[in-house]
């Protein structure tokens, strides 16, 4: 009896061998077929021509699947050679020849040059053209030239001629169709390169087209083949080299079969070789270049990892969550690639009622900017827990630059340290190194900076450093930032102190991350230019007091339009409590706002939109929740002339104020005031 683990394993085996079979028989076909069209050229000597496709063949044959394979190469060899006339022991000489300079050729890439098929390496190019089609084709060459000349078929004079015709032959094929299979195997789906499929088309068109006039004429026009050569292998790479080799090599071989082109008038064998040398140095230089671009390529993406590394292990991976303050950081690096170092942000403890916050710059990008950036972060939090007072901590840091001893090496700094005083608010004492001065947004929509500039740190060993201190109320927010966000677009545009004032007068009354979102799209063009600078906005704000209202609605509604008017009636019971006019504007964009969440809240078939309506003694508050994307709370005057477009504009206009929030929904509200 068969145990199931010897039958899985017999079956295992029986799929393998059939496979390896399928291999064997393709392999040996392909080598067989080719080898017959290489023959097809030969003058010289029936066996021995100048152009051979099948050392191509084994040699990627034995690099892809192994040495295993070498039985496909030795039954092709043997077949396309038994045709030939030359007795067996010539025939069985020259299989030998052929199987062992693909072994041989394999092992020397792989043992030797610790050869990658991809070759995206140069010095795996180098290694093809030197150990493969070099060295590797001499034996060959040597053992079925001997083979010939033992069998009488060539005479002692003509040794060195047939021997150099076959080594070349040889050479051409590993220069040309190993590329072009390994390549094919290895970077498979060809989607890494820029160049795009449309783009692939014309250069096929364009490298044709220019290979036929070239090859179709006597005149020395060859030159022409580079242009294209270079365009396919900077868009394409490695695919693109391989692929116009190929190419090129499928015109230049049976024109100048034909006697036609720029190698007409030599003889038959000579004018294959110089053809086939002419596309084997064309490929090469090719690849050459394709593995000069990909080395790059793996330099710059090894070198942008590790940017991106060192930068986010100089920025908190997450803001700390700090009780009863709403913190938000807005942090976006310029557009050129691998600047590390610029501007920096820190939140962390200090003791049990305490917190440090601080936004930094330092001068200059890279690794010396990053060394700075790190020193600071470091420095600031060693010195935190021990020292309360904000400029005392950045006079060490002044210090410790200093003892660096690096020229050129400096930064601004605004810290701020904040004591929570529970109901009381927050007590923030601030010092800035020669930094933007903080701004404090009030819950009125003042808004007001704190401090005074003071001394760059890393400049002088005594800079003038203060501390200032400023109260937090309910509804207040702290607002930090670099002056990448001043001079985004300098010197075209530079945004003033008054400019980020009025911004932060819009946002009275927002959450923090509507704050630190609505003030950087607001002053950088909605993403439409790189700024020129890193940029950091860190907002710190305490929540208003949450107060309790004296009347509330609170109802959910289908998503279908008859919660319109459901949300009318559902607010209908806060109408006593209001004015009449003051109701109906209620009424108005109570069905407004419904009726846009219906349009474009995309409520799911088994959710609904909830109706919120707040009655506090100062003011009505009404909330719609929906689940659509969310939007920017402007409202512009639609068409007079249209009957769309008008309900955002009624809000706008017949409310005090009122915004869009987006948490897991998105909330659309509105405020009345009842004075």
């Amino acid at each position: 009896m068969y145990s199931a683990r010897g039958l899985r394993w017999r079956a295992a085996s029986g799929r393998e061998r059939a496979l390896y079979a399928a291999a064997v028989a393709a392999v040996a076909a392909a080598y067989y077929g080719s080898a017959k069209l290489g023959l097809s050229l030969a003058f010289e000597s029936g066996s021995v021509t100048a152009v051979w496709p099948p050392t191509g063949i084994a040699l990627a044959a034995v690099l892809l699947l192994g040495y295993r394979i070498w039985p496909a190469v030795a039954l092709g060899a043997f077949l396309a050679n038994s045709w030939t006339g030359v007795p067996a022991y010539a025939v069985l000489g020259i299989t030998v020849g052929n199987t062992l300079e693909a072994l041989v050729g394999a092992f020397l890439l792989l043992r030797v040059a610790r050869f990658r098929p991809s070759l995206e390496r140069v010095r795996d190019v180098l290694a093809l053209v030197a150990l493969a089609a070099g060295l590797s084709t001499t034996i060959s060459a040597t053992l079925g030239v001997t083979s010939l000349f033992l069998a009488d078929e060539i005479d002692a004079d003509q040794f060195g001629s047939v021997w150099r015709t076959w080594w070349l032959g040889d050479l051409g094929g590993d220069l040309v169709v190993a590329p072009a299979l390994l390549v094919a195997a290895t970077h498979w789906p060809f989607r890494r390169a820029p160049g795009r499929p449309l783009e692939a088309a014309a250069l096929v068109a364009v490298l044709v087209s220019t290979s036929l006039l070239v090859f179709s004429t006597d005149a020395p026009l060859t030159f022409l083949l580079f242009p294209p050569l270079i365009w396919a292998t900077l868009r394409f790479w490695q695919p693109g080299a391989a692929a116009t080799s190929v190419i090129v090599a499928g015109a230049a071989v049976p024109f100048s079969e034909a006697d036609i082109g720029p190698f007409a008038g030599q003889p038959p064998d000579e004018r294959l070789l110089l053809a086939q040398m002419f596309v084997g140095i064309a490929g090469i230089t090719a690849l050459v270049l394709a593995a000069v671009i990909t080395e790059r390529k793996q330099v710059e993406d090894t070198v942008e990892y590790i940017a991106d590394q060192l930068q986010e292990s100089l920025l908190p991976s997450s803001l700390p969550e700090i009780p009863g303050i709403e913190a938000e950081v807005e942090f976006r690096p310029a557009g050129e690639r691998h600047r590390v170092g610029g501007d920096f942000y820190d939140l962390f403890p200090g003791d049990d009622r305490s917190w440090a916050v601080l936004v930094g710059d330092v001068c200059g990008k890279g690794a010396p900017a990053a060394a700075v950036t790190g020193l600071a972060r470091y420095t600031l939090r060693a010195g935190a827990v021990g020292e309360t007072r904000p400029s005392r901590m950045l006079e060490l840091l002044n210090e410790a630059i200093l003892r660096q001893r690096a020229p050129h090496e400096f930064c601004s700094v605004a810290f701020a340290r904040l004591e929570l005083n529970g109901a009381a608010g927050v007590r923030a004492t601030l010092a800035n190194g020669g930094h933007p001065l903080p701004l404090v947004l009030r819950s009125d929509g003042t808004v007001e900076s704190v401090g005074s500039y003071g001394t760059l740190l890393g400049v002088v060993p005594d800079p003038v450093l203060r501390d200032e201190t400023v109260e937090l109320r309910a509804g207040d927010a702290l607002v930090l930032y670099t002056d990448g966000l001043t001079d985004a677009y300098a010197p075209e545009r530079i945004v003033t102190t008054e400019d980020l004032a009025a911004t932060l007068e819009e946002c009275r009354g927002r959450p923090a991350a509507e704050i630190a979102r609505r003030m950087t799209e607001s002053l950088l063009d909605d993403g439409e230019r790189q700024p020129r600078d890193d940029i950091a906005l860190l907002v710190l704000r305490v929540p208003a007091v949450a107060i309790e209202p004296e009347r509330q609605v609170v109802v959910r509604l289908p998503g279908r339009v008859e919660a319109v008017r459901m949300g009318r009636e559902a607010v209908e019971e806060l109408e006593p409590e209001l004015h009449p006019a003051v109701f109906a504007n209620v009424r108005l964009l109570v069905s407004e706002l419904v009726s846009n969440s219906v349009r474009h809240g995309r409520v799911p078939a088994n959710a609904s939109l909830e109706l919120r309506a707040a009655l506090f003694s100062d003011r009505l508050r009404v909330e719609v929740d929906d689940y659509g994307p969310g939007f920017e709370p402007t409202a512009p005057a639609p068409s007079r002339t249209e009957a769309s477009g008008w309900g955002l504009y009624l809000v706008d206009q017949l409310s005090d104020r009122w915004g869009v929030a987006r948490t897991d929904k998105t909330s659309v509200w509105f405020e009345i005031d009842r004075e």
